[in-house]
């Protein structure tokens, strides 16, 4: 790929068309074949041209921005669990018969595990957040929606009256929301799967949040980084968004529209660019860590994977975005990497910003257009 492709690149005409029953590997990007999916191959260009990188508060280097899709709170609710088996009894036609069986069994004695009383370490948010606070950040939770129109068997079953362990209490869903919101945690939105493409599903998904936070929110991330490149940044603006960050992978790492820079979401039908901007997503734990899927990595190896885009970004003056699932906290490793790259991200002098934070920051100070400069150099 060469710079006379960059605007293409940045602007989503190389995205695959959208399917209603799949999320594409974008690790398999013309990115990938061309060897360039590890470096933010258009900020390289921009500063080469003779730009100046990005300005940040206090005069850091860089940005880390830190997320969380908050996909489950709880292994052992009662009723979490009844919704996720009716799901599953409804959907049994789209799955072999043995898997709904054993994931019905499975949710079956999570369910009996809370009746006797069982302590549930599903999520523990207050200890990424602890571990946050530590190294003088916030992040940006992305909380479901409790309720959704048109259902699809992945979507998210909680409900913001359920009841779960936070900091030695019994708090609502709701109540831990409104806790993070008023200590500096943003909180957006992580719509349901067929919300990529729906905005009346959309706006439904986010006033369910605006009316339990009782003020508006800015930032979403669509749920499996489900995304139709000519719908899906059109009806987030629509639905009144002022920022995305679903521009990642979820089988990879790396810059999926070759960038580290919010820029400005594209209307590839209308070609011209949305009252929206792209915050990119650089790093999922699921994508390195996941015995399962993606790279399969082991810790030592996830932390230098993520310290080389580390200093990728920083090289550029960009913003370096990580997608940390709170429900991972059963499985050590996640919360172990997570722990030891916050470390390291503090010692390179960074400044740690929510999604929200670093788009409010970038309308107002930055005079960075890339698509401009790409459309430019595509010329």
């Amino acid at each position: 790929m060469t710079p006379e492709h960059y605007f293409h690149l940045l602007t989503g005409k190389f995205e695959p068309e959208a399917r209603s029953d799949h999320v594409p590997d974008f690790g398999y990007s013309p990115l990938n074949k061309s060897g360039m999916l590890y470096q933010p191959v258009i900020d390289v260009e921009y500063v080469r041209a003779g730009h100046s990188k990005p300005a940040w508060p206090d005069d850091k280097p860089f940005v880390v921005c830190l997320t969380h899709d908050v996909d489950a709170v709880s292994d052992f609710d009662l009723m979490q669990n009844i919704r996720i088996i009716t799901k599953i009894l409804k959907t049994s036609s789209n799955r072999p018969l043995g898997e709904s069986l054993r994931r019905i069994v499975e949710h079956k004695i999570s369910a009996l595990r809370g009746l006797l009383g069982h302590s549930d370490n599903l999520c523990k948010f207050e200890k990424w957040m602890d571990v946050e606070q530590e190294v003088g950040s916030r992040s940006t939770f992305f909380f479901a929606p409790q309720f959704v129109k048109q259902v699809h068997r992945s979507d998210c079953m909680y409900r913001y009256d359920q009841i779960i362990d936070y900091r030695q209490e019994k708090l609502s869903v709701a109540e831990v929301m409104q806790s993070m919101d008023r200590g500096g945690w943003e909180i957006g939105l992580h719509p349901s799967w067929h919300a990529h493409a729906d905005l009346n599903e959309l706006v439904f998904q986010k006033e369910q949040i605006e009316k339990t936070l009782d003020h508006s929110i800015q930032s979403v991330r669509q749920h499996f980084l489900k995304y139709d490149p000519l719908k899906t940044h059109k009806i987030q603006s629509q639905a009144g968004f002022k920022y995305d960050s679903t521009m990642g992978y979820n089988d990879n790492l790396g810059f999926r529209r070759g960038t580290s820079y919010p820029h400005q979401c594209f209307d590839v039908e209308q070609t011209q660019p949305l009252p929206l901007l792209q915050i990119p997503l650089v790093i999922q734990d699921g994508a390195i860590l996941a015995p399962g899927k993606g790279m399969r990595l082991d810790p030592q190896k996830a932390v230098e994977y993520i310290m080389h885009l580390t200093h990728e970004v920083k090289a550029v003056g960009g913003v370096l975005s990580l997608s940390w699932h709170p429900h991972t906290m059963n499985r050590p490793a996640y919360f172990d990497v997570y722990s030891q790259v916050l470390k390291l991200l503090a010692a390179e002098n960074p400044w740690f910003a929510t999604v929200g934070e670093v788009g409010d920051w970038w309308l107002k100070h930055a005079d960075i257009n890339l698509v401009e400069f790409t459309r430019g150099i595509s010329r």
